[in-house]
């Protein structure tokens, strides 16, 4: 069997279902050249196939991977702060962004597009799937199948949910335009079906197109719990967070990821960024850079490579009072190193944030979150933190070193730590939807913050 590196899949901009046929080819599978119609037609006896079934899979985690770690994690940095977009670096649109500028056409819509495009590649696994025999047992087969497929489903709604608020989650298959529901009953829908994905997943059965752990379900079930933790985290629920953490990931090498490698048409989102857009024109703000200049912290440079001279300087956009002349200088800044690579993978859920999950909740309730803030610290080469803000310490370290993951965003809006009043509360619904969809809610409910031309 292929390892999951050299398991990749090709991926264009805003993948089309057809992609997700295509891609079975590049792992070493026939397919069926008829499973395509037309580019708007798919049969779906054809997709009622092993192959055909093994292509949305793949498909779906192509799409959730680029959504997860795209416009979503390029701006969710920018917005906490972790990232800017200093002047005269090759593109002015991304000196937009430092400043919330939205518009309805640009990665609200982009964002949009492929999260729900990877939602209905779910939608069609977790519906074609029972009336495939897939594996023998074939009932085990589609319930890993269908189990994984519902994961992904309530991830790419939960993130979706967090940053636009009120979505749909019904997607009608006769294209009747969905009906919105409130943030609250989105979340309420990922913590379902995330519940029924464990429901599934009892068993194992070898699926070579999961590209993280080949269907075991030893491996799934932590990561459903860590993934029902964050759900619970961003609603506020921090007892019912800290029991799914405890049952979550508790091994540093169990990570959901994203794969992605050095072929063209294969590059990670922020790879891309970094050494493909001219200039690099999103790079590390001063803040973050300095709150990693600590003694022994290994994280500086596991994130960045150094200027010239060996130094690392963020770029003071955000911050400028008393900030060093050399954090004005573009020539001077630090690069990506990590997630800075056509080939990094990117996570989707992991240890790291399972741990300071849990260290949060048992703060918020059940008393201190000192241990598990101290595990991770060690971890990174700090010690101990022996200060009294616990709390703000957890806040502080998650969102240092789950770098460019987009979490920090959504944890800085609930905690009320959000850099300053104008950063927006979520994103503004995208022209596409308005142009298909009469139910689009109005922006006007005082959550966006600034919205400019």
């Amino acid at each position: 069997m292929k390892s999951n590196k050299e398991n990749k899949i090709m991926r264009i901009p805003f993948i089309a279902i057809l992609a997700a046929f295509m891609v079975v080819i590049l792992a070493s599978c026939e397919i069926d050249s008829s499973i395509n119609n037309s580019p708007n037609a798919i049969n779906e006896e054809k997709v009622k196939s092993v192959d055909g079934i093994n292509g949305l899979m793949i498909g779906m985690q192509v799409a959730c991977g680029d959504f997860y770690s795209g416009d979503r994690s390029r701006i969710g940095s920018m917005w906490a702060q972790q990232m800017c977009a200093p002047e005269g670096l090759g593109r002015p649109q991304p000196v937009s962004w430092n400043n919330y500028q939205m518009q309805t056409d640009g990665f609200v819509d982009d964002m949009w597009l492929l999260g729900f495009r990877g939602v209905r590649l779910a939608n069609d696994v977790i519906r074609y799937a029972p009336d495939v025999k897939l594996g023998d047992p074939a009932e085990t087969y589609s319930n890993v199948y269908v189990g994984i497929a519902k994961v992904y489903k309530a991830l790419m709604l939960g993130e979706l949910a967090a940053y636009y608020g009120s979505i749909p989650i019904d997607i009608p298959r006769d294209l009747t335009p969905p009906q919105f529901v409130t943030q609250a009953a989105a979340y309420d829908e990922v913590q379902k079906l995330l519940t029924e994905a464990l429901g599934h997943l009892e068993t194992s059965a070898t699926v070579t197109r999961d590209l993280n752990f080949q269907g075991n379900v030893d491996k799934w079930k932590p990561v459903i719990h860590s993934l029902k933790a964050r759900y619970y985290l961003h609603v506020k629920n921090y007892a019912q967070a800290l029991s799914e953490a405890e049952l979550g990931v508790n091994d540093p090498t169990v990570k959901l990821l994203s794969f992605y490698n050095e072929t063209a048409g294969e590059y990670s989102p922020w790879g891309h960024w970094a050494l493909t857009e001219v200039g690099q024109p999103l790079r590390a703000t001063n803040t973050f850079v300095n709150a990693l200049k600590t003694t022994g912290d290994t994280r500086l440079t596991t994130y960045f490579n150094p200027d010239a001279n060996g130094d690392f300087w963020g770029y003071a956009y955000f911050v400028k009072e008393g900030a060093d002349t050399m954090e004005t200088k573009n020539t001077n800044l630090v690069t990506l190193n990590k997630y800075g690579k056509y080939g990094d993978d990117f996570p989707l859920i992991s240890y790291e944030e399972t741990m300071f999950i849990k260290a949060e909740a048992k703060q918020r309730t059940s008393g201190s979150g000192l241990a598990e803030l101290n595990a991770m610290r060690g971890t990174f080469g700090i010690g101990d933190y022996s200060g009294t803000d616990v709390l703000g310490e957890i806040l502080k370290q998650k969102f240092l070193t789950l770098f460019l993951e987009g979490q920090s965003y959504t944890d800085m809006r609930r905690s009320g730590t959000l850099p300053n009043a104008n950063v927006p509360k979520r994103f503004i619904y995208p022209q596409s939807e308005k142009n298909a969809n009469p139910n689009v809610p109005a922006d006007g409910d005082g959550l966006v913050g600034a919205i400019l031309p």
